[in-house]
């Protein structure tokens, strides 16, 4: 799994149930990498041949963290049923269309496993957002019982599960506005802590004026990611007043706004992703939900920072199974569908 914040690959390997972590790796993406797959998203006129070098270049990526998971692991890949590969997004338009790199097929001839990936476009086909799919994987580690999970990947998304019920969407950003101004402004990749934003105020107008933008109103299905939310959707909210330190503790709070409007009262939460480790975004989360049990999925035996990565392996055992992973009531498709595209060694 790679997500929006283009850190790099988590790798996990599960036990058949798909819930148990056995062993799990970590694989940044070299620099020159990031740098491009950052271009990548802010140039729409990118050229075929580089978008093609980049897919290939990725897919080596996610190949080499799978073999080093196993090497560390000392698991013979005869004993891995299949890799589920989200691939890397480059491009998401929720209803229209969805573009993971990585190719699955060169994945699977440079581990030796059946590889599954491309799982987003099926939904789409059949009128879905193609995101998110995780809701799925979240109720199934529930096991009957209620909860909200939030993933605070670049991305924010949300679901909630009562009564055997599930709902789930993006609520906007959550890491990828954070990480981006600081990187603009003290070319750093993140805010450790949240230390950065902690030394500035919130300013009241911005956050009001950024929340007042039509995706927060919008009612779900819903998906978005990087194409939407990024420097230059911020930069037209800006002026010359605003100090950079209290941009970024005002984007902190619009993150932690946007996610808390939706957390129902007196829920039980389980945060995974990237976001956990910015103390004083979850700082920001309890404090707006008094009454709701803040917690990470640590506590329901999933390691949050891997949470994502062991979705798609269970997703890959429900595609080889033909068993669909979608949920049209989240995603807005017509009907269930199997998703994935399946590269056989």
């Amino acid at each position: 799994m790679a997500g929006t914040s283009l850190d790099g690959v988590d790798a996990v390997i599960v036990d058949s149930a798909c819930k148990k972590i056995l062993a799990s790796h970590f694989l940044p993406y070299p620099k020159e990498l990031k740098n491009q797959l950052k271009n990548l998203a802010k140039n729409s006129q990118t050229n075929l041949k580089t978008i093609a070098e980049l897919d290939i270049t990725v897919a080596r990526i996610f190949a080499k963290a799978a073999n080093q998971l196993l090497q560390r692991a000392k698991i013979d890949a005869k004993n891995i049923q299949a890799i589920g590969s989200h691939g890397q997004t480059i491009y998401h338009q929720g209803g229209n269309y969805s573009w993971q790199i990585g190719h699955g097929a060169l994945i699977s001839e440079l581990t030796g496993i059946t590889t599954v990936a491309d799982f987003r476009m099926p939904d789409i086909a059949a009128g879905g957002q193609g995101a998110p799919l995780t809701p799925k994987y979240h109720q199934y580690l529930l096991a009957g019982k209620d909860g909200v999970f939030v993933n605070l990947g670049g991305i924010a998304n949300i679901t909630i599960v009562k009564n055997s019920t599930v709902c789930g969407f993006d609520t906007g950003p959550a890491n990828t506005l954070l990480d981006n101004w600081i990187a603009a402004k003290k070319q750093l990749d993140y805010d450790e802590n949240g230390l950065w934003a902690g030394r500035g105020s919130v300013d009241d107008v911005l956050l009001k004026a950024l929340l007042a933008d039509d995706y927060f109103a919008q009612n779900p299905p819903k998906s978005t990611g990087t194409e939407y939310f990024n420097l230059r959707w911020l930069e037209a909210y800006l002026t010359a007043e605003q100090s950079d330190i209290a941009v970024q503790r005002t984007l902190l709070e619009l993150s932690a706004v946007s996610i808390s409007s939706h957390i129902p009262t007196g829920s039980d939460v389980y945060l995974c992703g990237g976001g956990v480790h910015n103390l004083l975004l979850v700082e920001r989360l309890k404090s707006q939900n008094p009454n709701s049990k803040i917690t990470t999925t640590a506590a329901l035996n999933a390691d949050p920072d891997f949470v994502e990565a062991a979705a798609f392996a269970y997703f890959a055992q429900q595609t080889l199974a033909a068993k669909p992973s979608n949920l049209p009531e989240v995603t807005g498709a017509k009907s269930t569908r199997i998703l994935g595209a399946i590269y056989a060694k």
